[in-house]
C-alpha cells in the first residue's frame, strides 16, 4: 500500500507539466504548501510541483529546529517519474529588468557573483530552453538556498524599517569609490551602520539569521537527494547512496565545490560555470574577478568597428578612434555630470553620473550580446551632450535594495577569515580592484558589498562553517566535475576554473572562444556535456 501511495505521488509530480491548469489543488504562493520533514510535491504555478522540505537549522544540534527549504521541478518533454533529477544551483541575482526575474520573490538586490541569487525565478524563465540546454530526459528541480528568497531562516537587518534602511543607502552607496576625496572612508564607515542593524535583528527578532552559510546549503542539497531517494522507494538505489546531479553557475560554483568537498561520494553530474575562487569567495576577497574585465571591455570598439557605421551607432575608423573617444566620455563625465531636464516629457529630470555610466558598464560586459548595442546607443547620445538614454537606463545604485539575503550569506561564509576588516585592507582591496581593471575596478568593490561584512558579527558553530580548504585531494570524488566558461569571462575569469579543478584530481576545463559572464541560454553545448 505504502508503495502504491508513492507512486501516485510520484506520477502527480510528473503530470503536472499537463495537468496542473485543472487541477484544484493548485497553488500559486510558497506559504500555502505546507512544510514537511519528508519530500512532497505540489502541483504549483500552473506548470510544476513545488514542495518546501523541512531541515534541521544546524545538523549536528537538531534540537535548535528547523528551516524550509524552497524547491521547485519542471519535467522535461521527454522525462519520465523515474528520469533522473536535475539540479539548477542558483548563483547571483539578475537585476530587476532582467528576464530571469520575475518580480514573484523579494530576493537579495543586485550582487555580481552572488549569493542571493534564486533558480527557482531562473527556472519559471527558462524553462522552454532547458531541453536545448541540457537535454529533454531530466526533471529539472530549482530551489532557493536557505536565507533567500522563498526559503529561511530569512534576516531583515532593518525589521521593516524602510525610512532606516533608505537612509543607510544614501550614506553607502555614494557611488565608484574614487568619486570624491572621501569616498573610500564614507564607505569604509558607514558599513558600521549596517553590521549594527544587522547585528541586533538577530539579538532580538531572528536568533539563527545567521545560519544561512554555504556548507549548510550543500548539507540541505544532500538531505533532498536523499528525501527524493526516500520518495523513490527504489531498492537499487538507497538514499545513502543518492547522488546530487547539477548545475551551477557563479555563486551556485561555490555551493557545489563546497558540496564536493564535504560529500565526495555523492557527486553524479556537477557541471560548474563561470567558476569563483573559493578561497577568496570564503575570505571575502575577491582580487582575481578582474583578471579579464578590460579585456571583455575592450571586445566592444573590435565589434563595433567590425559592425560598421549602420550597424553600431558609435562606429569609428578604427577601433583605437572608439576606444579613445569613449575613455574621453568617461574622463569628461567623471567633472561634468550630464543633467538631464525631463522637459520634453520623455523621462524624468536626473543627473548622469561618473558612477552611473560606471555602473552602466559593469552590468553590460556580463552579457555583451544584449548589452553592446545599448552601450554603442549610450554612448553616441553621451558624445552629442545627451545622457537621457543613460538615466533612463541606470537605477541610482541600491537606493531600493530591501532584502539582506545575499550579504548576509557571504558575511556568515567569511566571518573567521574576511580580510576586509581595516581601513587599510579596504584600501588595499581598491588599490589592487583598480589597477586590475579602469573600467570597472573602482565601481565592482562597491557594487559586490564585500565591506559590508566588515562589522557583522556571526557567532557560529563549527558545523555551518567550512572545515578546512576546499578539495578533492585525497578524498576523490565519485565522478569527475567539469568546470566550464568562457575565454573572455569580465568577472570569472578562467584562472578560476584552472584553480578549482587543480582541487579536483580528475577534473576538466572547457572554455568556450566567447565573451561575457558564462553561457546564455539556449546553447547546444551543455546539452553535449550532460549526455
Amino acid at each position: 500500500m505504502k508503495q502504491f501511495a508513492t507512486t501516485l505521488v510520484l506520477l502527480a509530480g510528473f503530470a503536472c507539466r499537463a495537468d496542473c491548469r485543472d487541477n484544484s489543488s493548485m497553488v500559486h504562493d510558497f506559504d500555502a504548501i505546507k512544510s514537511s520533514a519528508e519530500l512532497t510535491w505540489t502541483p504549483c504555478f500552473d506548470d510544476f510541483t513545488c514542495s518546501r522540505l523541512q531541515v534541521p537549522l544546524d545538523y549536528s544540534n537538531q534540537s535548535l529546529g528547523t528551516a524550509s527549504i524552497a524547491f521547485m521541478k519542471w519535467a522535461g518533454k521527454n522525462a519520465t517519474a523515474d528520469s533522473q533529477s536535475f539540479v539548477i544551483i542558483p548563483g547571483k541575482r539578475p537585476p530587476p529588468n532582467h528576464p530571469d526575474f520575475t518580480h514573484k520573490t523579494k530576493a537579495d538586490a543586485t550582487t555580481p557573483g552572488g549569493p542571493g541569487g534564486s533558480s527557482i525565478d531562473q527556472l519559471q524563465a527558462y524553462k522552454d530552453r532547458l531541453g536545448s540546454m541540457f537535454g529533454d530526459t531530466y526533471n529539472f528541480v530549482a530551489f532557493d538556498p536557505r536565507g533567500v528568497g522563498r526559503s529561511g531562516p530569512r534576516l531583515d537587518c532593518f525589521r521593516n524599517n524602510t525610512q532606516a534602511r533608505k537612509a543607510f543607502n544614501r550614506a553607502h552607496y555614494t557611488g565608484a569609490t574614487n568619486t570624491s576625496a572621501a569616498s573610500l572612508e564614507e564607505q569604509y564607515y558607514s558599513a558600521a551602520i549596517y553590521g549594527e542593524w544587522c547585528d541586533e535583528a538577530v539579538k532580538t527578532d531572528s536568533p539563527y539569521g545567521y545560519y544561512v552559510t554555504t556548507p549548510a546549503a550543500a548539507r540541505d542539497l544532500l538531505r533532498f537527494v536523499e528525501a527524493e531517494a526516500e520518495l523513490a522507494g527504489r531498492s537499487d538505489s538507497p538514499p545513502s547512496q543518492a547522488k546530487l546531479w547539477g548545475f551551477g553557475q557563479s555563486y551556485g560554483t561555490v555551493i557545489g565545490t563546497t558540496f564536493a568537498s564535504m560529500f565526495p561520494d555523492r557527486v553524479g553530474r556537477l557541471v560548474l560555470e563561470s567558476v569563483m575562487d573559493v578561497d577568496q569567495y570564503y575570505a571575502n576577497d575577491w582580487r582575481s574577478n578582474f583578471v579579464n574585465s578590460d579585456e571583455a571591455f575592450a571586445q566592444l570598439p573590435l565589434l563595433c568597428h567590425a559592425a560598421g557605421p549602420d550597424r553600431c551607432s558609435f562606429w569609428g575608423p578604427t577601433p583605437e578612434n572608439i576606444t579613445a573617444r569613449m575613455d574621453g566620455i568617461i574622463e569628461r563625465i567623471k567633472g561634468h555630470p550630464v543633467p538631464v531636464s525631463g522637459i520634453d516629457g520623455r523621462s524624468l529630470p536626473g543627473l548622469a553620473t561618473y558612477s552611473d555610466l560606471k555602473y552602466f558598464l559593469a552590468d553590460g560586459i556580463y552579457e555583451p550580446l544584449k548589452s553592446f548595442p545599448i552601450m554603442a546607443d549610450v554612448f553616441a547620445q553621451l558624445e552629442k551632450g545627451n545622457a537621457s538614454a543613460l538615466v533612463d537606463r541606470v537605477e541610482r545604485m541600491y537606493l531600493g535594495a530591501d532584502d539582506d539575503g545575499g550579504v548576509v550569506i557571504r558575511c556568515a561564509d567569511s566571518s573567521r577569515a574576511n580580510k576586509l576588516t581595516t581601513m587599510e585592507g579596504w584600501k588595499h582591496y581598491i588599490q589592487d580592484a583598480v589597477s586590475s581593471s579602469k573600467y570597472i575596478g573602482d565601481i565592482f568593490p562597491v557594487w559586490a558589498r564585500t565591506i559590508l561584512c566588515r562589522s557583522i558579527h556571526a557567532q557560529l558553530p563549527d558545523s555551518m562553517m567550512i572545515q578546512g580548504p576546499v578539495t578533492g585531494i585525497g578524498k576523490p570524488v565519485s565522478f569527475p566535475i567539469l568546470f566550464t566558461g568562457n575565454t573572455i569571462d569580465p568577472v570569472a575569469p578562467a584562472v578560476n576554473a584552472r584553480k578549482m579543478s587543480s582541487r579536483f584530481p580528475g577534473s576538466v576545463v572547457l572554455l568556450q572562444e566567447a565573451v561575457g559572464a558564462g553561457f546564455r541560454p539556449p546553447t547546444s553545448l551543455a546539452r553535449g556535456i550532460c549526455s
